[in-house]
């Protein structure tokens, strides 16, 4: 059992010890908000596709490739939007607020805490099968949040058009994308990356996930967290407890191995998306309930996750 809650330790407590760095440098004024959204804009066009793109196309995609547990997580992706579809309007009467605790249940952000996830719980081969997942899965959760956020738009018409282009132009699935395409090249010709650019790729790559956890600190308020507590408490329950919960379960039963399900944990376990909050402000929903949403997850997944590495690892899971 001591080993069990040191291995949890020694994958949360670096994730969080960025996290409370990020918070602290924005506390002592070391950056402001204008850095924070510069830098934002770095993570989302520049690092975390490059980490992507680096992760796939340096692997063996005809070896790591694994329809069976892409299906699966695009499957239940599909799942779990279209059950809240039907349970969030039962509670919840304002349409700028239904789509938003959609979207905020369902989705995970995964992209920033997979891969360390995945490389922390099963090394090199965790990491590589993590942005391979996210490569098909980014996308899919995109989709649907976008979908979550339109039926309950007061502007579908101006949106719609503008948020699909959008999908399609989005940095990282372009990143996952070319990564994939690259890889296929790679292993059926021989290709390799030059030298030089393969250290400057990797270089960047090295930098994304630790920069992503100390901007999302840096970006964290807690001014008006207790604004709408209640909804935004439903449906952090919902997305680092209940759902991850449940999902895990039905996991292990239906078989998947030990380094699957560290993806897997890695899919439901982590909190909503930051982006989230831009998404709900360009449809004019609440925006401010996303904001809290991301705020609680963020802070009390920490603690959700080490509880179910803990979990998983003493179960024999992963």
């Amino acid at each position: 059992m001591i080993n069990d809650l040191l291995f949890s330790c020694n994958v949360v407590v670096p994730i969080f010890l960025l996290i409370v760095l990020g918070y602290v440098l924005t506390r002592v004024k070391l950056w402001d908000e204008h850095f924070l959204k510069v830098a934002n804009n770095v993570c989302f066009k520049c690092l975390l596709p490059v980490l992507l793109f680096y992760n796939v196309a340096s692997a063996n995609i005809f070896e790591v490739f694994n329809g069976k547990l892409i299906l699966y997580v695009c499957l239940c992706a599909c799942v779990l939007c279209g059950a809240l579809f039907v349970i969030v309007p039962l509670f919840v009467k304002d349409n700028k607020r239904k789509g938003v605790m959609i979207q905020g249940t369902f989705r995970s952000n995964f992209l920033l805490f997979g891969v360390p996830l995945g490389l922390s719980i099963g090394g090199t081969a965790g990491s590589t099968l993590a942005a391979v997942v996210a490569s098909f899965y980014v996308p899919v959760i995109n989709m649907l949040s976008v979908i979550s956020l339109y039926v309950f738009s007061e502007s579908k018409d101006k949106n719609l058009k503008a948020a699909l282009i959008g999908i399609v132009k989005n940095p990282l699935i372009i990143g996952g994308v070319s990564g994939l395409l690259f890889s296929v090249v790679r292993n059926t010709i021989g290709f390799e990356i030059p030298t030089m650019f393969d250290t400057t790729l990797n270089n960047i790559k090295s930098t994304a996930t630790p920069f992503a956890f100390l901007i999302l600190g840096g970006d964290l308020k807690f001014g008006n967290l207790l604004k709408n507590i209640k909804l935004s408490a439903l449906s952090v329950l919902g997305k680092i407890v209940i759902i991850p919960a449940v999902m895990l379960s039905v996991s292990a039963l239906l078989g998947f191995n030990q380094l699957e399900m560290a993806i897997l944990l890695a899919v439901f376990a982590t909190p909503n998306a930051v982006s989230s909050y831009a998404m709900a402000r360009n449809y004019e929903a609440d925006y401010e309930l996303a904001g809290e949403i991301i705020t609680l997850g963020t802070l009390f997944s920490i603690i959700t996750i080490f509880i179910f590495i803990t979990i998983a690892k003493t179960l024999g899971w992963i």
